[in-house]
């Protein structure tokens, strides 16, 4: 399988090297990203965002009084559903590659978001994605997993080989 997982300690930078690699090896847009929402300087919660169409929601927050919660965040599965439906479950043709920022708890609040994620897992198309450190064992087996250390530097090197050797190969469909 041509997936890799970055996964590591809190705050480590895995997000930040995948949107740095997606950029720098023009990987496409296909998939999903969470980046923060801050407010004063401080993280206040988390969007989603559909990275074919720019279209976002806001996955968690901490003003989020419905839905699950997750640590200090409100999750609002209503959003994650919602473009994970149009993000993830229908897979364009002549995308080389997805990306998925993170398979993590609060994520994973959402069976369409699991499924979905284990289908692009187990097609043809490559994946790369943040993995949290506690789903490492359950995800690992579908690709080659890298943990986010001291050695940042050279984590981003070997990732950036393992990319380009993936997005060199002919894109495939389900």
């Amino acid at each position: 399988m041509n997936n890799v997982f970055v996964t590591g300690p809190p705050r480590s930078g895995k997000s930040t090297m995948v949107k740095v690699l997606m950029d720098e090896l023009n990987l496409g847009d296909f998939g999903i990203l969470t980046p923060e929402i801050r407010r004063d300087g401080k993280r206040c919660g988390f969007k989603i965002v559909d990275l074919s169409t720019g279209e976002e929601g806001v996955l968690a927050h901490v003003d989020n009084k419905g839905g699950p919660r997750v640590g200090h965040y409100g999750l609002n599965l209503g959003e994650l559903d919602r473009i994970t439906e149009q993000a993830l479950l229908e897979i364009p043709e002549g995308y080389p590659m997805a990306v998925i920022d993170e398979i993590g708890t609060m994520e994973l609040h959402s069976k369409l978001f699991e499924s979905a994620v284990i289908r692009l897992l187990e097609s043809h198309i490559p994946v790369l994605t943040v993995l949290h450190r506690n789903y490492v064992e359950r995800y690992g087996k579908y690709g080659t997993v890298l943990t986010l250390d001291k050695d940042y530097d050279q984590i981003k090197r070997r990732l950036a080989v393992i990319l380009k050797d993936m997005s060199r190969e002919p894109p495939k469909t389900l």
